[in-house]
């Protein structure tokens, strides 16, 4: 969608369609025909510029996770994350950016590589691993400390 000379991205479900733009002084959002919103874009000032949210894009590139290295999306990853992807098979891959659709539906990456990070401590994690340590962070609870206990314990095969 172009306006005023800059770019902002839409969905994939709304190519070659009719949208509404609502402009104002801070924001630009993109609405559907009956006025929902579609994606909300902080306001770009100057020319040819481009503002760009992944997240409605997230579900798209689920379908062919091994195209993911070849995106602009890829490029702008934190260094965690690309590493993360380096390391994954496909059907990890695909789980790791349905996670990702969700979680940056109403967060940024800051908190969503944390988890990552302290999931990756113990080795290569899961989606479900990334996700329980994020929602662990959001929710206040924190990382469980691993426990000692007082007495030893037997030996098992």
């Amino acid at each position: 969608m172009k306006v005023d000379l800059n770019l902002y991205s839409t969905s994939p479900r709304y190519a070659l369609n009719r949208v509404l733009v609502k402009i104002s002084y801070y924001t630009v959002e993109i609405l559907d025909d009956e006025h929902r919103l579609v994606v909300k874009h902080s306001r770009l000032y100057g020319q040819y510029r481009e503002s760009m949210k992944w997240q409605p894009y997230l579900n798209l590139m689920d379908k062919r996770p091994t195209a993911l290295k070849y995106t602009s999306f890829y490029d702008q990853l934190p260094e965690e994350w690309k590493n993360y992807f380096n390391s994954c098979t496909v059907a990890e891959k695909s789980e790791a950016l349905k996670l990702l659709s969700l979680i940056l539906k109403e967060h940024d990456f800051s908190l969503i590589t944390k988890a990552l990070v302290i999931a990756s401590e113990h080795g290569h994690p899961s989606g479900d691993a990334i996700k329980q340590v994020f929602y662990q962070l959001i929710n206040g609870r924190g990382i469980r400390s691993e426990i000692k206990p007082k007495i030893t314990l037997p030996a098992l095969p």
